[in-house]
């Protein structure tokens, strides 16, 4: 079944901002494309949502389409996908160098996986800060850019970390109610220079999927490769 919509779900301390680069290029080939914004992120720590708000969220998105839907998530957006996407309306998954948890895991147990001999482990852990109140994480802006945008054009990371908010701190201890992934076809795009989700991790996660594409970019293709991303995207909306 193949799809003539997207729907684009954004990751950690991001918005549906971020894929402002990558639509134009997909309507032009004909796609219609929506984007959300979860209630997970946002500017103050007291009233974010967590794993479970997200999904219901894309869930009720879902609900009013009455056309084949990919789902795609990119990151943490990932753990979203997978405990909404088995949704009726759902025709594929797109894991976008995305965390894709078997059962029982969460976004903590994926992201302190220890890397293997000779690998390197995510930027990020070193850039993490936590609200005073505990209810939230943030970024330090300089390891943010690194980790995310590291072969972004300087003025694209500038505008990105502009943009980055709060995450709730609970969205990172919840495991998805249910696996997507083993009802819907599913393609994995591995991005090779990623320093916030390793490309080795990628990989092994990827094993789950049906299809497995790589890029060579960094955490954020659709500010560093939107063309070549777009092509990916429209490929496994027309599979069948």
């Amino acid at each position: 079944m193949t799809a003539s919509r997207l729907l684009l779900v954004h990751g950690a301390w991001h918005g549906a901002w971020c894929w402002e680069r990558l639509i134009p290029r997909l309507r032009a080939r004909g796609l219609d494309v929506d984007t959300i914004d979860l209630p997970s992120h946002g500017p103050a720590t007291d009233s974010l949502g967590d794993l479970y708000a997200d999904a219901d969220a894309v869930r009720s998105r879902l609900d009013a389409y009455r056309e084949p839907v990919l789902l795609v998530g990119h990151s943490y957006g990932g753990m979203v996908i997978t405990d909404t996407g088995a949704h009726e309306a759902v025709a594929g998954l797109v894991y976008l160098c995305a965390f894709l948890p078997s059962a029982s895991q969460t976004l903590l147990d994926l992201f302190s996986a220890p890397a293997p001999d000779g690998e390197s482990s995510s930027e990020l852990v070193a850039h993490l800060a936590v609200s005073e109140d505990g209810n939230a994480t943030s970024l330090v802006p300089d390891g943010a850019a690194q980790a995310f945008y590291a072969d972004c054009d300087p003025a694209d990371q500038q505008w990105a970390l502009g943009q980055l908010d709060f995450q709730g701190a609970a969205s990172a201890t919840q495991a998805p109610r249910q696996l997507a992934w083993q009802a819907k076809p599913t393609t994995y795009v591995v991005c090779s220079e990623d320093r916030a989700i390793p490309a080795w991790q990628q990989r092994a996660m990827a094993l789950h999927a049906n299809h497995v594409v790589e890029l060579r970019t960094s955490h954020s293709p659709f500010l560093a490769a939107p063309g070549s991303l777009a092509e990916i995207l429209v490929a496994a909306a027309r599979a069948r």
